[in-house]
């Protein structure tokens, strides 16, 4: 069974109701470290593998000897990468193999495009879905089901003086002469930085969250401190990730807002990372409009 976007409390419902069930012995769940949850499951025999221990031989031979018919395996936001080959998702799949009793937890039903949720396919049934390209005939296929998780963004825009425009526009000539042999995707996170640094006047006193601590305010923290907001606040986003991974983790970070707030100018990068987020919303919409939602 697959189940998106719950919170701890659904997720613990979800688990009871499968050990009312199912005759199990052992609960295998493996999660991601930013995300772990103590499940309080009474008489619940329980063991924690965080996901970077998935592939260590230490856990490997162990467990494919110890994970058996009778045996749970929830798979906890562990969808980390869109490469489904990569070897840390093998292993997974040899510990799935054990048995038939699987949960899959993930807020989102991806990290960046359709082919993501394969990932999800794959933990649930390998044999089944290997090498297969998505179809959103799938959601129906098996026993998904959704909360619709998307966050809608409010743009701020300030205003974009001639200074701005000129800097941008140096900065932009410069970063191309320079390129060279680099990956062209640092070209645009670098003018997004610069974009950012137009911002600072206009960050006041609401929590607000950056790429990195270059502003150095207590109400400003980067995306690795995320946990250090609470889930309830409204929070200004400056600095757009340039990993759709990381700007995820953030919104989950925030799952108990409404909305967010962009503070964007009128340059051609803030509206370049506006449209990336909006489609990615759009995909997650036409995904939760196509598949078994919880009422």
């Amino acid at each position: 069974m697959i189940r998106i976007g719950l919170n701890k409390k659904q997720k613990e419902q979800e688990i009871i109701s499968y050990l009312n069930d199912n005759c199990i012995d052992k609960i295998y769940c493996f999660f991601f470290k930013k995300f772990h949850i103590n499940y309080d499951i009474r008489n619940a025999n329980i063991e924690y593998i965080e996901y970077s221990d998935i592939e260590k031989y230490k856990y490997f031979y162990r467990l494919l000897e110890e994970i058996n018919e009778n045996s749970l395996i929830i798979i906890d936001e562990c969808m980390r990468t869109s490469n489904r080959n990569k070897l840390i998702y093998n292993c997974a799949h040899h510990y799935l193999n054990q048995t038939s009793h699987k949960i899959i937890f993930e807020y989102f039903p991806m990290i960046e495009n359709y082919e993501d949720f394969m990932i999800l396919l794959n933990f649930e049934n390998k044999g089944k879905y290997k090498g297969k390209g998505f179809d959103f005939n799938y959601l129906k296929i098996e026993d998904i089901k959704m909360i619709k998780r998307t966050i809608p963004m409010k743009i701020h825009t300030i205003r974009t003086t001639k200074f701005m425009r000129e800097r941008y526009e140096r900065e932009k000539n410069l970063l191309f002469k320079l390129l060279g042999d680099q990956d062209p995707d640092t070209l645009p996170r670098n003018l997004h930085l610069l974009t950012g640094d137009f911002k600072k006047e206009y960050i006041k006193e609401q929590i607000s969250v950056a790429r990195n601590n270059r502003f150095r305010l207590k109400n400003v923290v980067s995306y690795n401190n995320i946990n250090l907001i609470s889930e309830e606040s409204e929070v200004l986003v400056v600095d757009f990730h340039y990993r759709r991974l990381n700007f995820n983790d953030f919104l989950k970070t925030m799952k108990n807002i409404k909305e967010f707030q962009f503070l964007s100018t009128s340059l051609p990068i803030d509206k370049f990372y506006i449209k990336s987020y909006t489609e990615w919303k759009d995909k997650c919409e036409i995904i939760y409009d196509k598949a078994d939602v919880f009422q």
